[in-house]
């Protein structure tokens, strides 16, 4: 390099290459002599032993072996770790011992070999190709003991809710163990032990002559079909082969050893056909039905019963087989018809699940008969309660012959008939009935009889004959009450009897007595009809009692009586009181009627007057009813004018009494006034007017203005305004016009008002003055003059000029024209000067 340095990196060399280096020393006059390496140098990094390894731990220690898990070294000493070494020292010793022979290479080893009971520490060493590291830090002593562990056993995860098979499939139960030390294994059915049987031998038995043969299936017993596989550790399977309905029930693992105790159920359903219904039996017999009953199986072949089949048969005939009576039974109970008097009939049930049918269940023989026969006869019926159109039947109770009497048949017959027809429709569920219907004057008589279960039974004897007539007693008193009386009579009134006797009401008499004295005198010769009587010949002043009797065809009933009245004309002040409805006063609308209805009493009777405050009433328009105590004024075809306060006023000789009602007739409002134009010219026309002097009774909201052409007939444009004046525009100049206006209120809009016809032209104003007057030519007593016309005419035709003349030195003109006279063109001559 030519430095001074004594010494130098050598940098980009080949790793793994082998390398010869040699130094010269030079100065100015030249190198000298080399110094060379005697051996090579290979080109790699330095390497030494690697770091120690880290985190060892310790698990699962039993009695024999541990395992043993470590970190690799935070660093390898530039070389990749070739293994480990474990060591192992045993307490009280002094000296490690290696546990593996050969280098381990993974970061985990089990130590084995173990003595039991004694305490170990344990220390690993890295190894690579510079060497072995130093120990790992050593474990705490580690006893060589087998863990103590309470056994455990679950079902297998199909098993946790019950397992369902059907009969003749192979039942497995598979079971999952753990423990330490490992568990011994019992299997349990229904908290019994189960394990496996050989399969035994049977020893057949000859059956004895006579005796039945039992159908039974031959079949090996639970011990005999079951297996148990035990040989795997941590699982347990129990299997049964050829299940059958009776292997059902909660089988159980048992698991135990010196730690505790574990269990696992299983609910097993084998499901079967359901066994044979129970306890068949007859209700209700009859000659034509039956009601079969039984009770559930008592087994159901582990599945619900869906329903029942329920099968009979003629037993009297064997040639006959079984017939389906229902096959769609949900109940325990079936009532059975349309069977045949006399014959003896089996029958037989079946239950169903979803499997199928089981065996069935066999009645004993049954005869289709009748247990009770129809009831007695009644005694002979009793009739009461007689009248012309019914009579009312009563009987006893007969004797029920086995059977609970389900009602009556009753039967009538006219005495002179030999037709007995039957009253009700449906039996009667009592001892009596009303019989209605009858014919007045006709005479029956009735018989009953009564049915029960097995039919109806034997009429009772005919009841004696009734005829159909009302009984009739004298009426009940009538009700009086005095309703007015006057200097010489007494007006009485009377409701009709409550109670009638039975017969029509042919009359009332009348009876009157003077107070003192104990004799009644009859005021009636004959007896009325009326229910009023007024009773005259009486003393004005005295006191009276009255009495009423009604009459029917019995006789005269007993009275009724009022209480005593004194004989005078009775003094009442006059009251008057308006009909509710036009109390709160009346509003109509023009062309209505009025009424005002009102009731007036007094004695004696008042004298009624009718008034309007503010005005005299049309008696011409005005209709004024007096009926008794009703006074009504009616007014027809109301106008504006009819509106005012109507007072009513009665008077006697006892005083006075008014009431009063306002009165509001509603109408258009009525012509506007003072229609007349304001402006007009030839483009509008500006029209004012005032308000109707009447508007209807209601505030005016509104004018209609329209108008028309003065030669057409219909009236167009109408403009609709709130104010009393309105400008129409659009007018064609020279054309003559019509108007009209009506005003409005909430009721419609009044008549109009017309004005016209109106020329739409400009206003007329006085022509402008003449221009350039000038001297045409003159004489000595004339002058002759001209000029032009004005500019503007004032909107008419110029007639003609005045031409006027001023002496000198005078303030005065004075007028050439002569007369009135006009001159037509712009000249003239002036004479006389």
């Amino acid at each position: 390099s030519g430095e001074n340095k004594l010494s130098w990196q050598v940098k980009d060399l080949i790793p793994n290459c082998e390398y010869y280096f040699r130094v010269k020393a030079v100065n100015k006059i030249g190198g000298g002599d080399y110094i060379e390496l005697r051996n090579p140098i290979i080109a790699e990094d330095p390497k030494q032993p690697p770091d120690p390894p880290v985190d060892l731990e310790v698990h699962n220690p039993t009695s024999k072996s541990v395992t043993l898990t470590w970190k690799p070294p935070l660093f390898d000493g530039g070389s990749k770790i070739m293994g480990y070494i474990i060591e192992k020292l045993a307490k009280g010793k002094e000296r490690w011992e290696r546990c593996n022979d050969y280098l381990v290479p993974l970061l985990t080893y089990t130590v084995k070999g173990l003595e039991e009971g004694k305490e170990y520490q344990f220390r690993v060493r890295a190894e690579n190709a510079a060497g072995i590291s130093e120990p790992s830090r050593i474990t705490p002593f580690v006893k060589a003991v087998d863990p103590i562990e309470a056994p455990k056993v679950f079902l297998a995860a199909n098993l946790q809710s019950g397992l369902e098979v059907k009969r003749g499939d192979e039942i497995i139960l598979e079971a999952h163990i753990s423990g330490s030390p490992y568990p011994s294994i019992t299997w349990l059915r229904n908290d019994e032990v189960v394990r496996p049987e050989d399969i035994k031998k049977r020893v057949i038995t000859p059956k004895k002559r006579g005796e039945a043969e039992e159908e039974k299936p031959f079949q090996l017993s639970l011990p005999e079909r079951m297996s148990v596989d035990n040989h795997k550790e941590g699982e347990s399977i129990l299997s049964i082969r050829d299940s059958i309905r009776a292997d059902h029930g909660t089988f159980t693992i048992k698991v135990e050893n010196d730690h505790g105790v574990a269990k696992a159920s299983c609910e097993v359903n084998v499901l079967d056909t359901p066994g044979p219904p129970v306890n068949f039996v007859f209700e209700d017999l009859r000659k034509n039905s039956v009601i079969c009953k039984w009770e559930p199986p008592l087994d159901d072949g582990g599945s619900e019963i869906l329903n029942y089949v329920l099968e009979k048969k003629d037993n009297t005939k064997a040639e006959m087989g079984w017939v389906t009576v229902s096959a769609t039974l949900r109940h325990c109970k079936f009532h059975v018809t349309k069977l045949i008097e006399g014959k003896e009939y089996l029958f037989r049930v079946f239950a169903e699940n979803r499997v199928g049918a089981g065996p069935p269940c066999v009645s004993k023989p049954m005869t289709a008969k009748d247990p009770f026969s129809p009831p007695d006869a009644p005694n002979k019926p009793d009739v009461e309660d007689v009248t012309s159109n019914s009579m009312l039947v009563k009987w006893n109770e007969p004797k029920d012959n086995g059977s609970p009497i389900i009602g009556y048949w009753i039967e009538k017959r006219e005495i002179n008939s030999t037709h007995w027809a039957r009253v009700n429709r449906n039996l009667v569920n009592a001892l009596e009935v009303k019989v209605e219907g009858l014919l007045e004057g006709l005479t029956y008589i009735f018989r009953v009889c009564a049915e029960n279960a097995a039919g109806p039974g034997k009429f009772s004897p005919p009841s004696d004959p009734k005829t159909a007539r009302d009984p009739i007693m004298p009426p009940g008193p009538p009700i009086p009450r005095i309703a007015d009386t006057s200097a010489t009579s007494i007006e009485l009134e009377w409701a009709p009897p409550v109670y009638n006797g039975g017969g029509d009401i042919t009359g009332y008499h009348v009876y009157k007595q003077l107070m003192g004295v104990n004799e009644w005198s009859r005021c009636t010769a004959k007896p009325i009809k009326v229910l009023q009587f007024t009773v005259g010949e009486v003393r004005e002043g005295a006191d009276y009692k009255l009495r009423v009797t009604a009459l029917n065809a019995a006789g005269e009933g007993p009275p009724g009586e009022t209480e005593p009245a004194t004989v005078a004309e009775p003094k009442e002040p006059p009251t008057v009181e308006l009909d509710v409805s036009v109390k709160a006063g009346i509003q109509v609308m023009a062309g209505q009627t009025i009424k005002i209805p009102a009731t007036v009493t007094g004695r004696p009777i008042p004298t009624i007057v009718w008034t309007v405050e503010e005005g005299e009433l049309d008696k011409d328009r005005v209709v004024i009813e007096n009926v008794g105590t009703k006074s009504e004024l009616t007014i027809k075809n109301a106008l504006r004018k009819d509106h005012g306060r109507y007072v009513i006023t009665a008077t006697n000789s006892s005083g006075s009494k008014s009431a009063a009602t306002r009165v509001e007739v509603f109408d258009v409002p009525g012509p506007v006034l003072d229609l007349k134009p304001v402006v007009t010219n030839r483009k509008m026309c500006l029209l004012n007017w005032s308000d109707p002097e009447d508007d209807g009774g209601s505030e005016i909201t509104g004018f209609i203005v329209e108008r028309k052409d003065a030669k057409m007939h219909t009236w167009r444009l109408a403009v609709d305004t709130d104010r009393s004046k309105c400008d129409i525009t659009g007018l064609i100049e020279g054309q003559e016009y019509k108007f009209r206006v009506s005003a409005k209120n909430k009721f419609g809009t009044g008549p109009p008002v017309e004005i016209g016809p109106i020329l739409a032209v400009d206003p007329l104003v006085v022509p402008g003055p003449p221009s350039c007057p000038e001297v045409k030519d003159k004489t000595k007593s004339s002058v002759a003059l001209a000029w032009k016309p004005p500019q503007k005419d004032g909107g008419s035709p110029i007639k003609g000029y005045i031409v006027e003349i001023q002496d000198e030195g005078s303030t005065e003109w004075k007028k050439v024209n002569e007369g009135d006279k006009l001159f037509p063109t712009c000249e003239c001559v002036v004479p006389n000067l």
